[in-house]
């Protein structure tokens, strides 16, 4: 993995990353951020553990009670800077399940790049805050969510300055993408697209005009995450120049 910049180190990301999207809540045990929001996204529900405690194993166990007492099944992410190193076999060991390989990708913004995503597309509304039609699209295409399910995936929206990218078709919102804001740099995230308009370019029309949106408020660089297994859509980022710097997975408690 090529790091593209100083803010490609992965310990950096993975705080950065945490930033845009918050979790509601969050506690440290013995130096790792445990984070919660009812149970929406595992992102926004699980353990970050970049600093070592002085007993894992009860830390370990300090987090397993903090979660079951939130009625919710410890998480764990684990990327490249976890602690301790051998955090993930331990996890293993402890019959927690491997889930949901991630990639994460960064781009360095520059001049090529400005230009490349400088051209308007009238069919792109920006705008500060997600709307009723940018959250259904999103939801739609996210699967189903009860009331409350979409009350805190609207909190969690709300806790970090972001610009949501809407593309507009003969009045109907087909796709939508949100940039999050976290110091001079975005994240990119919530990329969607409806079913019925997928294969037409809307994912990347979304993302090239956060792009654009970028160079605009002059952020650093923009990071992402993809799911390994998503070949379509680390193509779409990768012929953006997303470069892959580093990547996570999560451990699953098997039981409550």
């Amino acid at each position: 993995m090529k790091p593209v910049s100083r803010f490609a180190d992965p310990v950096f990301l993975d705080e950065t990353i945490s930033r845009g999207w918050q979790a509601l809540t969050e506690e440290l045990v013995d130096g790792w951020n445990c984070r919660f929001s009812g149970g929406v996204t595992k992102r926004a529900n699980s353990v970050l553990p970049l600093e070592e405690p002085r007993d894992v194993a009860a830390a370990i166990s300090g987090v397993e009670d903090r979660y079951a007492g939130k009625g919710l099944p410890a998480v764990f992410q684990i990327s490249p800077d976890s602690l301790p190193t051998d955090l993930d076999a331990l996890l293993a060991e402890r019959g927690y399940l491997l889930d949901s390989p991630t990639l994460v990708q960064y781009l360095a913004l520059g001049e090529v790049v400005v230009a490349e995503a400088a051209a308007q597309d009238p069919r792109i509304r920006l705008s500060e805050g997600p709307s009723e039609w940018w959250l259904a699209t999103f939801w739609s295409v996210e699967g189903s969510h009860s009331p409350e399910q979409q009350a805190i995936s609207r909190r969690i929206l709300a806790r970090t300055p972001s610009v949501y990218a809407s593309l507009v078709v003969e009045g109907h919102i087909e796709a939508v993408a949100r940039l999050a804001l976290v110091g001079n740099l975005g994240g990119i995230y919530s990329v969607a697209t409806r079913e019925e308009s997928r294969s037409r370019g809307h994912g990347r029309a979304v993302v090239r005009a956060l792009l654009a949106e970028a160079a605009q408020r002059n952020l650093e660089g923009l990071w992402l995450q993809v799911v390994e297994s998503n070949e379509l859509a680390r193509g779409l980022y990768e012929s953006m120049g997303f470069e892959t710097v580093s990547r996570y997975h999560y451990r699953l408690a098997s039981r409550p």
